[in-house]
C-alpha cells in the first residue's frame, strides 16, 4: 500500500460515483480537498487495512475489490465485488464513533482507492441535499442486492455455484478478469456437481454474455451479469 496524491484526475473519476450524481463538481471536489480526503495504491491480493476503514468510505478510483464475510477461511463467503467509481463501506456515513469492520477486503489486481473521512458528513448532506438523496437510494440498493444474495446462496444450483467459485477465484490480468482451473474434473468435484450439470452451467453463462472460455482459462467477460445472478 502506498499514498498517492489527491490529484484532479482522481477528483474527477471520483465525481462518476453515484454519490455525487447532480452535485457541482468544483465544490465537490474543494470539500474534499479540505476535510483530508486521500488517495491509496494497493498490489494485487491485498487485505485493504481495518484502520483505513474505520473512519472513512472508499471509493474505487481503478481496479476492483472483493468484500469477504469474516476472516478468510472455509466457513467465509465472497459478499460482493466494487469495481471502479462505485463505494464502499458506505455504513460508516451512519456511525458516530468509529467502527470495527467485520468484513474483510481485499483487492483484486492493483488497485487505486479514494478515502474519505465521514466525521463531517452530516454537514455535507446538510449543504448539499442530493448527497442525502443519493446515499438512500445506494443504501436501498444494497438491501435489495443483500436479499438477491441470500436467495442465491441459499438455492445451491450449479448454476450458482458456479457464479460464486468464478466471483471468490477470478484475478485481474491484461486487462481482463480471469479464472485458471486445473480441468472441468476437478472444478466438477470442488464445486459438487455432476460434470454435465457444470458443462450446461457453463454454456449458460457463455451463451448470456458473461464469461468466454479458452482452454483451462475462464474470463468474466461481463462482471455485473455474474452479480446479478
Amino acid at each position: 500500500m502506498k499514498k498517492t496524491e489527491l490529484n484532479s484526475e482522481v477528483l474527477d473519476k471520483a465525481m462518476e460515483c453515484s454519490l455525487f450524481k447532480f452535485c457541482d463538481s468544483e465544490k465537490v471536489s474543494n470539500y474534499l480537498k479540505d476535510i483530508g480526503a486521500y488517495v491509496c495504491d494497493f498490489d494485487s491480493g491485498e487485505i485493504i487495512p481495518a484502520e483505513l476503514r474505520r473512519s472513512a468510505y472508499g471509493i474505487i478510483i481503478s481496479g476492483s475489490v472483493k468484500i469477504f464475510s469474516g476472516e478468510r477461511h472455509s466457513n467465509s463467503f465472497l459478499m460482493n465485488v466494487v469495481s471502479e467509481c462505485q463505494p464502499f463501506d458506505i455504513s460508516a456515513l451512519i456511525d458516530v464513533d468509529e467502527r470495527q469492520p467485520v468484513s474483510v477486503i481485499t483487492t483484486a489486481g492493483r488497485c487505486c482507492i479514494l478515502f474519505i473521512p465521514t466525521c463531517p458528513i452530516a454537514k455535507f448532506m446538510l449543504d448539499y441535499p442530493e448527497i442525502a438523496a443519493n446515499c438512500f437510494k445506494f443504501l436501498c440498493g444494497r438491501i435489495e442486492f443483500l436479499n438477491q444474495k441470500i436467495h442465491s446462496l441459499s438455492c445451491g444450483s450449479s448454476n450458482q455455484k458456479l457464479v460464486n467459485f468464478l466471483l471468490n477465484e477470478f484475478y485481474f490480468e491484461d486487462g481482463k478478469f480471469m479464472v485458471r482451473i486445473k480441468s472441468c474434473v476437478e472444478l466438477a468435484d470442488r464445486l459438487n456437481v455432476s460434470r454435465a450439470s457444470l458443462y450446461r452451467s457453463m454454456d449458460t453463462l457463455e451463451n448470456e454474455g458473461a464469461i468466454s472460455r479458452n482452454g483451462k482459462i475462464i474470463v468474466i467477460t461481463d462482471i455485473a451479469k455474474l452479480q446479478e445472478r
